[in-house]
């Protein structure tokens, strides 16, 4: 692992652990192994490495979502329950110790012009993949960025109670939760009723 990247991931751990306002570029460096120079040698500031980490994060997340077996499914509505299936079974290592978004929503976004660009960008590429991937389940009523914004509401809800009550569960509980909302939708197609073969 290269220097920037033992920063970068260093610094992730730490917003989830503590919070942005928490963390310290001391204690970066000193989790790191790191000197001082060679934090200043890739960044300008804490805020500028909390945007690195976003990055990474972000990147990070979206390829775990993306590499299920799901995605050579062809038929679009088989695709969509796969992607659930997919999610189920890995959201807990994904989001088991919170989420930088969440995080840094709440500790530095109002204090941040460039961390509350970063997370409104990134937030709504995450919406357009969801949307993309959810649209065989959209109605006239419901549309397929509403479904992707219930997905993301769910799951961080989940994160905020697993967190709360220390109980990781949670995080399929919110995936359950939204194949309930699917269900409702389309009784005849029951996203949840099993995992897609």
């Amino acid at each position: 692992m290269d220097t920037r990247e033992k920063l970068v991931r260093t610094a992730e751990r730490l917003i989830l652990r503590d919070g942005y306002s928490a963390m310290r570029v001391d204690d970066v460096i000193a989790k790191a192994g790191l000197s001082k120079g060679s934090f200043y040698h890739f960044f300008d500031s804490k805020e500028d490495l909390a945007l690195a980490a976003l990055e990474r994060y972000y990147a990070n997340r979206v390829k775990q979502l993306a590499e299920g077996s799901y995605a050579t499914e062809t038929d679009p509505l088989r695709r969509a329950t796969r992607f659930l299936d997919h999610a189920s079974d890995i959201v807990e290592d994904l989001w088991k110790a919170g989420c930088l978004f969440a995080s840094l929503a709440t500790d530095a976004a109002g204090s941040s012009r460039p961390i509350a660009s970063a997370l409104r960008k990134r937030t709504s590429d995450l919406r357009a993949l969801l949307a993309e991937v959810l649209d065989p389940f959209s109605t006239p009523e419901t549309s397929a960025a509403d479904l992707a914004q219930q997905f993301l509401v769910c799951v961080e809800g989940s994160i905020v109670l697993a967190r709360v009550d220390d109980d990781p569960t949670y995080l399929r509980r919110g995936i359950d939760q939204f194949r309930r909302t699917l269900d409702s939708l389309h009784p005849r197609n029951q996203a949840g009723a099993a995992k897609a073969v």
